[in-house]
C-alpha cells in the first residue's frame, strides 16, 4: 500500500487502569495503510510496544463499546474524568489502558481531514498491490509450489 500523504501522530500520556501509572503513548495513522491505526506505548528504557488495529474500531469505540477480541474500546468515566478505555489482550497478559478523550478525538479529526471515513480504499495503489501478490507466481518472489 503506497501513498505519499503525511503521517499523523498524536502524543499523550496514557494511564494503566487499576494502578494509575502514567506512561507516554502515541496514536499514528499512515495513509499508505488506510484502514489501520497504530498505538505505541513507551514501556521504559526506550522500549516501545505497538498494537495495530482497525481505524473503524477506534472510531466506533469513541461513541460506544466496540470490539470483541484482543482489542476492545469503550468510552468510560474513570476517577470523574471522561476517557477512552482500551483493553488489550495477548498471550502475555491483559491490560486496561485509559486514553485521554481529547487525544483520541484530536487524532480522529486529523485522520478524517486527511482521509475521510469511507474513502480509505482510494489511498491504495491497487496495481502495486496486485503486482506484489502475483510476484511469487511469476518467479520474482517465493515459490507458491515449494
Amino acid at each position: 500500500m503506497t501513498n505519499a500523504a503525511p503521517t499523523i501522530t498524536v502524543s499523550f500520556d496514557a494511564r494503566l487502569l487499576g494502578d494509575g501509572g502514567r506512561f507516554p503513548a502515541e496514536l499514528t495513522y499512515r495513509p499508505g495503510d488506510p484502514f489501520a491505526v497504530v498505538i505505541r506505548f513507551d514501556i521504559g528504557s526506550g522500549s516501545w510496544i505497538e498494537w495495530i488495529f482497525a481505524r473503524q474500531l477506534l472510531e466506533d469505540g469513541v461513541r460506544r463499546p466496540a470490539g470483541i477480541a484482543d482489542v476492545q474500546i469503550a468510552p468510560i468515566v474513570h476517577a470523574g474524568e471522561s476517557v477512552i478505555e482500551l483493553s488489550l489482550t495477548s498471550p502475555g497478559g491483559h491490560a486496561r489502558i485509559s486514553l485521554p478523550r481529547w487525544a483520541v478525538r484530536t487524532f480522529l479529526r486529523r485522520v478524517a481531514d486527511l482521509v475521510p471515513s469511507g474513502s480509505e480504499s482510494g489511498c491504495i495503489d491497487w496495481d502495486l498491490e496486485l503486482a506484489l501478490l502475483t510476484e511469487g507466481l511469476t518467479g520474482g518472489g517465493p515459490s507458491m509450489t515449494a
